[in-house]
C-alpha cells in the first residue's frame, strides 16, 4: 500500500507529514521540516513533500498499469452518481472532447504523470484550432476549468492510492485575463424592458433586471415562493438544463437561498400575471399544464433555460443596446447598486454571493461612488 502524506504548518514553517507504519503494522507519523516559511512557499513545500513520497514509495507502491486516459474514463463513470447533473455535464464535455483524447494519444501511464505533462496540455490547448469545430484556441478561463477537472480526478486517484501525489497541485496554468463584466445603466435597462413588454419573457427579464437573478433562479421560481401578504420573493429552487430534459434543483450555494422584498411595481406585475394564469387554467382545462412555475408559456409549460438565452440574444442583437448576455443583467444590478452608494456587503446579500470578496472580484472596478468620495475627501484635506 502506498505511503501517503500531507503538508502541515508549525511555528511558521511547512512540515511534510508522512503516514508510515512500524514493524507491528501500527500507523505512525513522521514530521519533516521543509525549512520553508509558510508565507509564499506553498508550491516549494508541495514539491518537497512530493520528493519525499516518491523516494519512500519507490519500493513499496505496486506499479499500476492503467493509463491516464483509461483512468479518466473510469473516473467519469464513478463520479456521475456523486455530483449534480449540470456539474457532470461539464466534467463529461471537458473530459470527452479534450482531455481524454489528448492523453489517449500520449499513452502515458497514470503513475508516470508529472506536472510538466499537464503544463504541456494547457499550452497545447492555447493553440489555434483547439476548440471543437473551430479555428480558435480555447480561452484561458476554459483551460482553468480543465485544470480543475483534472485536479479533481487526480485527487480521487490519490485518495484511492493509485498515485502517491497529485501533480495538478503544482502544475502551472495559463494566467487568465481578469473578467470585466458588461452592464447596462438604468436608462438602457428601461429600453431593454420596453423590448420585452407584453412578450412571454417580460416576467423573467423584469425580475432579472430588478433582482439580478441567475437564469436558473428566475426560471425556477414558483408561486409558493412568492408571499403576497408580506410582499417577499424567496429563492429556494432552480431550474437546470440537461440533455435529458430540464429538472428542478437546489440553489447554487447555501448563500443563494435568500428572501427579498417585492417592490410595488413587481407586486403589481406578479399579481396581474397570477390572475392571468388562473384565467388560462379555467379556459384550457385539462390542456393546461399546472406546474406552479411563474415563468411559463400560455399553456403552463415552464420556459426552458435555452429558450430564454437564445431569445434574449436574438432580441438584443437587433437593438442598439450593448450586446450583453442574460447573466449580464445580474452584473447590471450589482454595478448600478454600487454606483448608487450601496455597500459591497449589501450588494452581496442582494445577489446571494457567498462572500463580499466574490462581489469585489467581479464589480469593484465599477464602484465609482467610493472613489468619488475619496477624491472629494482628499480635495478637502490637501489644498493645491
Amino acid at each position: 500500500m502506498a505511503i501517503t502524506g500531507s503538508l502541515q504548518t508549525k511555528n511558521g514553517k511547512y512540515y511534510a507529514v508522512l503516514n508510515l507504519k512500524d514493524e507491528q503494522g501500527k500507523r505512525k507519523q513522521k514530521w519533516i521540516n521543509t525549512k520553508y516559511d509558510v508565507k509564499g512557499n506553498k508550491k516549494k513545500a508541495e514539491s518537497f513533500l512530493r520528493e519525499q513520497l516518491v523516494e519512500l514509495n519507490k519500493q513499496d507502491i505496486p506499479y499500476c498499469q492503467i493509463t491516464v486516459a483509461d483512468y479518466f474514463e473510469k473516473w467519469l463513470k464513478q463520479i456521475e452518481a456523486e455530483v449534480k447533473p449540470n456539474t457532470y455535464r461539464s466534467y463529461y464535455g471537458n473530459m470527452r472532447n479534450h482531455i481524454i483524447p489528448y492523453f489517449r494519444q500520449k499513452k502515458l501511464l497514470l503513475q508516470d504523470l508529472k506536472p510538466y505533462h499537464l503544463e504541456d496540455y494547457y499550452k497545447y490547448k492555447l493553440q489555434a484550432g483547439s476548440k471543437i469545430n473551430s479555428e480558435e484556441a480555447l480561452s484561458r478561463s476554459t483551460i482553468k476549468h480543465h485544470h480543475q477537472n483534472i485536479s479533481k480526478a487526480l485527487s480521487d486517484a490519490l485518495r484511492r492510492e493509485l498515485i502517491i501525489s497529485n501533480p495538478a497541485t503544482v502544475a502551472r496554468t495559463p494566467k487568465a485575463k481578469k473578467f470585466k463584466a458588461e452592464f447596462l445603466n438604468p436608462k438602457q435597462l428601461d429600453s431593454l424592458l420596453a423590448l420585452f413588454k407584453g412578450s412571454i419573457l417580460e416576467i423573467p427579464i423584469t425580475l432579472c433586471v430588478v433582482y439580478g437573478f441567475r437564469r436558473s433562479e428566475v426560471l425556477g421560481l414558483k408561486w409558493h415562493n412568492v408571499d403576497f401578504e408580506n410582499k417577499t420573493i424567496t429563492i429556494s429552487e432552480t431550474l437546470q438544463q440537461n440533455t435529458g430534459g430540464d429538472y428542478t434543483d437546489t440553489p447554487k450555494t447555501d448563500y443563494s437561498y435568500r428572501t427579498l422584498p417585492m417592490t410595488e411595481s413587481i407586486y403589481k406585475l406578479l399579481d396581474t400575471h397570477r390572475h392571468l394564469q388562473n384565467e388560462r387554467k379555467v379556459l384550457l382545462g385539462n390542456y393546461y399544464v399546472d406546474t406552479d412555475y411563474i415563468c411559463t408559456w400560455n399553456n403552463g409549460e415552464v420556459i426552458s433555460p435555452n429558450y430564454l438565452t437564445k431569445t434574449f440574444h436574438t432580441v438584443i442583437s437587433k437593438s442598439t443596446l450593448p450586446q450583453i448576455r442574460v447573466h449580464d443583467l445580474r452584473h447590471s444590478v450589482a454595478s448600478n447598486l454600487l454606483n448608487n452608494g450601496f455597500s459591497v456587503v449589501q450588494v452581496q446579500e442582494w445577489l446571494g454571493h457567498g462572500s463580499a470578496t466574490t462581489t469585489l472580484n467581479f464589480y469593484a472596478h465599477v464602484d465609482k461612488t467610493s472613489k468619488i468620495n475619496i477624491a472629494n475627501a482628499l480635495q478637502d484635506m490637501i489644498k493645491i
